[in-house]
């Protein structure tokens, strides 16, 4: 079962993430990318199934920089607030968490690092992958804005499930 924990991003901001950890020795560390609903129990047991298949997995809680605890569920008026609440975050600080987990994972031995998201969770996971150099790979599902940035080139293996046929694979 996982656990809810604190990290400090590079700015000094602490946020929540929701970890889960293996039962054995990690496979490797996934940092695991909300959607637009904040960290809640659909991304927590995303979170869980990984550490289930051997990973060390950390779901950093973005959200938490606009208001602690955001959890949002999938109605419009939810999918509404969610987009309000993202339209409040800079890439900057989606960064600063998802090396925030990156680190933690690191620093607790996870091993070689991938990144995975979802809706908005697969454009942050493009980011990750294409503005840092934490990951060996990435995985990003339908992320909207990944079209804005295509021109980044990825630090990593990167899989890119989209919509648009040209960003399929990078």
């Amino acid at each position: 079962m996982g656990q809810t924990i604190n990290l400090t991003a590079k700015d000094g901001f602490t946020l929540s993430a929701y970890e889960a950890k293996p039962a054995g020795k990690p496979r490797g560390g996934l940092v695991v990318i909300q959607e637009i609903f904040g960290v809640n129990n659909h991304i927590r047991n995303v979170t869980e199934f990984y550490a289930k298949a051997g990973y060390h997995a950390i779901a950093p809680a973005h959200f938490d920089r606009v208001g602690k605890g955001i959890e949002l569920g999938y109605t419009e008026a939810d999918i509404a607030k969610g987009r309000e609440v993202r339209g409040k975050l800079s890439w900057e600080q989606i960064l600063a968490d998802v090396s925030a987990a990156a680190e933690a994972l690191k620093t607790g031995g996870a091993g070689k690092l991938g990144i995975v998201g979802y809706c908005f969770g697969g454009t942050v996971s493009w980011m990750g992958a294409v503005r840092t150099k934490y990951f060996s790979a990435a995985s990003c599902y339908y992320g909207g804005q990944i079209a804005q940035f295509a021109e980044e080139k990825p630090n990593c293996r990167c899989r890119c499930i989209s919509a648009r046929p040209t960003m399929r694979s990078r």
